[in-house]
């Protein structure tokens, strides 16, 4: 029982690791979209097809970003439940 609570306590404080570093990138990126979004805006150099590829491209790039976390967060709950007896797996979050 006491191992249990030993690998509980290294899976959630991995698991809280990766979210605070996983966080920390999400705002960065979020940081950086902004200065892009207003560098896009006021030059009037860069073609109207270049800043529909780079939105495509931030687009595609948050929807990597969202499935990266979504499949972390699974792989930690089966993580737990192959290493813990008696863990149920939650049930994953519907999809907006």
């Amino acid at each position: 029982m006491e191992n249990d609570k030993m690998v509980k306590q290294m899976i959630d404080y991995h698991k809280a690791a990766f979210e605070t570093s996983f966080n920390s990138v999400v705002m960065l990126q979020e940081q950086t979209t902004k200065a892009l979004d207003s560098i896009l805006q006021q030059s009037p150099v860069i073609p109207e097809q270049t800043k529909a590829f780079v939105n495509e491209w931030k687009n595609i790039y948050k929807k990597a970003t969202a499935d990266f976390k979504e499949a972390a967060d699974q792989n930690y709950s089966k993580l737990e439940k192959l290493l813990i007896p008696g863990v149920e797996m939650p049930k994953p979050k519907a999809k907006k």
